[in-house]
């Protein structure tokens, strides 16, 4: 299959030098202006469909992991966004959007957070349950 992307960025594309006596359209940076830092290369190029195609695969295999456990890999979902929104901000300087992984990746940590919260919210009031049951038990019978 042959890909239309071409191998030069979108950025990098080549002007014609301007006509004898003609002002060129951009000026050039002289020595009073710093140079701008080098964006990052891209280092994937693809379209929706290969979104597609990544988010079924990541689906498969949590629903493979959730297969395996018995349904009990719940549990290890808030941990999973935790630790991958926390390798987001750690990798986002290296990132093409530094702007939107670091919001992408505090999203994660915020949600993953608050259903770890949940789930030892719900842990302290079954046990609670429980214990309220033991006692009141104890002084019926």
């Amino acid at each position: 299959m042959d890909e239309s992307v071409p191998k030069d960025s979108l950025g990098d594309a080549r002007l014609e030098p301007p006509e004898q006596g003609a002002e060129p359209a951009l000026p050039s940076p002289g020595p009073a202006e710093p140079a701008l830092p080098a964006r990052p290369q891209v280092t994937f190029r693809g379209n929706t469909y290969d979104l597609m195609s990544l988010g079924s695969l990541a689906t498969a295999a949590l629903l493979l992991f959730l297969c395996v456990t018995c349904n009990m890999g719940y549990y290890c979902l808030p941990l999973i966004s935790l630790v991958l929104g926390a390798a987001g901000l750690l990798g986002a300087r290296q990132s093409v959007e530094m702007k939107r992984t670091r919001l992408w990746s505090w999203l994660g940590i915020a949600a993953g957070g608050v259903f770890l919260l949940l789930i030892v919210l719900c842990f302290i009031l079954y046990f609670g349950f429980l214990a309220l049951m033991i006692i009141t038990a104890q002084e019926w019978g």
